[in-house]
């Protein structure tokens, strides 16, 4: 009986035991896939980190070659970069000596549970290093100090042989672009769009036209610079031409500017139109003023969403101002977002995984329309502006009837307020369905008033807006979007009276008051500098 008893007990107990074992095989199957997973994931992260490694090699190998040509300024800016670097490479010895035993040999298992994590981490670091330094690089090569032309990589000095360096490859390219801007060549300059007018509607809330749905092309928008009978028309074709190259010749993705595909000179319309070309696999195109007046509170982003954002569209004013444009026209309705349409079609660019899309889409700006060269001629520079939209985001030396040539440090106090709207993504504006705009003074409370004082002209109105936006953004940007993106908003809005040099450490300013009397090519360097440093870099360090 005993023994029946224990049989059946054995019995009852089999299933349960048997799931139990089931489980466990399962369970231990997926440890051993997640390892072997992990194994194959970090030999991936070690040939990204390698790849990295080398590219830095054979930048910093070109640098080397050409860094007494540099400023005493932009010397001391690859110093501080070049120590970052260094503390990178400190790191990753740590992080890999964390995957060794006693005898000093890898072990596997210490590498996918330690290692793996960390080196994330440091990939991310590099690629942050490798942006800043390519931004760097990008304006030594277009404020000429030592890279107006590509020096060759000396190869006695390269102990293994090394790609072609990224700062070399730019250098040819911008080279490249400047060369035939020199040439004359009208190459960009068509006969005719795409697609008849006729055939273009109006991009919501924007100055852009793009094909309707009925043609069999719509990868494209159309922007437009028009000009009146007295306008030296020989000197504006010089203008579009100039700033079709620029934008022909950028990497959409890297600059976050739309590549040119040509323009078209229309002298019965007295307008030249652009045509700016969509990258493959986005579309539905949409501007930030219209992001921001969608009452549908799914689309309003996260704050990492909104910092990338405004870190996106730096980068498009650095490229502009690196190119010796000034923009003159930055605000919501210039800013593009595109969005994915087709995943197939997204290919990954060149040196990454993945083609990553926030759900807002990828920003490019345009409404080039009014953009020129930053050379000391003055032409159409101080003409009376009745845009009072516009007027919103120019600094008020720019307003109503401007006595000082714009600069790149206006268009930064542009970039201020733009960014202010997007810390708060609320409109300052809001439309009222006649193609007319009214302050929304739930947003900017007082600016409706200051608005039309600065429609009549009066004396200070412009101040008083510029002194609105920095107090709406001392008191607001900190709880919504940190101290550090505050800062950031706050020294875009002071970049005409200085405010940047600030980020610019004290044993580094050597005559950069803006008060001294510089050449064009110092001021220039020393603004790209300042922005770089109290913009670019202070966004990259927002950690969310």
């Amino acid at each position: 009986m005993d023994r029946a008893l224990g049989i059946a007990g054995v019995a009852a107990a089999l299933p349960g035991l048997l799931q139990i074992a089931i489980q466990m095989t399962g369970k231990v199957s997926e440890l051993y896939k997640d390892f072997r997973d992990s194994a194959k994931q970090t030999d991936l992260q070690q040939s990204v980190l390698l790849i990295q490694l080398i590219q830095i090699e054979a930048d910093l190998y070109f640098v080397k070659t050409r860094s007494q040509d540099f400023s005493v300024l932009i010397q001391e800016s690859l110093v501080d970069v070049i120590r970052q670097l260094v503390k990178n490479y400190r790191d990753v010895s740590e992080v890999f000596s964390l995957a060794r035993g006693p005898d000093l040999k890898i072990r596997p298992g210490l590498w996918a549970l330690k290692v793996k994590n960390a080196v994330e981490v440091l990939i991310l670091e590099m690629e942050t290093w490798q942006r800043r330094f390519m931004e760097l690089i990008q304006l030594l090569h277009c404020t000429g100090f030592g890279f107006r032309a590509a020096a060759p990589l000396l190869v006695e000095t390269i102990p293994r042989a090394l790609p072609a360096s990224r700062a070399q490859s730019l250098g040819a390219n911008l080279a490249k672009a400047l060369d035939n801007i020199k040439s004359k060549r009208n190459k960009l300059l068509l006969q005719s769009l795409p697609v008849p007018d006729d055939q273009l509607c109006d991009v919501p809330l924007s100055r852009l036209r793009t094909p309707d749905a009925n043609v069999p092309r719509s990868d494209f928008v159309v922007e437009y610079r028009r000009y009146t009978r007295t306008d030296d028309i020989e000197y504006l074709n010089s203008i579009v031409h100039y700033s079709a190259e620029i934008l022909a010749a950028a990497d959409p993705y890297t600059m976050h500017v739309l590549c040119c595909e040509g323009y078209v000179h229309r002298p019965n319309l007295r307008q030249f139109q652009t045509i700016l070309k969509f990258p493959p696999g986005v579309g539905s195109p949409r501007t930030l003023r219209d992001l921001l007046l969608d009452p549908d509170p799914q689309v309003e982003p996260s704050i990492t969403s909104r910092v990338q954002l405004c870190k996106e569209i730096a980068t498009a004013i650095l490229y502009t101002h690196t190119a010796s444009l000034v923009h003159k026209a930055i605000q919501p309705e210039a800013i593009l977002l595109l969005r994915k349409i087709d995943y197939d079609d997204c290919r990954p660019r060149e040196g990454t995984n993945t083609l990553k899309i926030s759900p807002l889409g990828i920003p490019f700006l345009t409404g080039f329309g009014q953009a020129r060269q930053e050379t000391p001629d003055t032409y159409s520079s101080l003409r009376e502006n009745t845009d009072w939209e516009q007027d919103l985001y120019s600094h008020p030396l720019r307003q109503g009837q401007p006595t000082t040539k714009y600069t790149m440090a206006h268009d930064i106090y542009s970039i201020g307020v733009v960014l202010l709207e997007i810390g708060l993504w609320r409109s300052f504006i809001v439309w009222n369905g006649f193609n007319d705009f009214m302050i929304d003074e739930a947003v900017l409370g007082g600016g409706k008033a200051i608005c039309r004082r600065m429609k009549e002209r009066k004396y200070k109105a412009g101040e008083e807006l510029k002194k609105l936006y920095e107090d709406l953004a001392a008191q607001e940007l900190p709880n919504v979007m940190g101290e550090r993106f505050c800062e950031v908003v706050l020294k875009c809005l002071s970049a005409v009276e200085g405010g940047l040099i600030k980020a610019i450490p004290e044993s580094e300013q050597t005559e950069t008051d803006v008060s001294f009397i510089i050449s064009a090519d110092q001021k220039e360097e020393i603004v790209g500098l300042s922005y770089i440093r109290g913009v670019l870099e202070s966004l990259d360090n927002i950690k969310i």
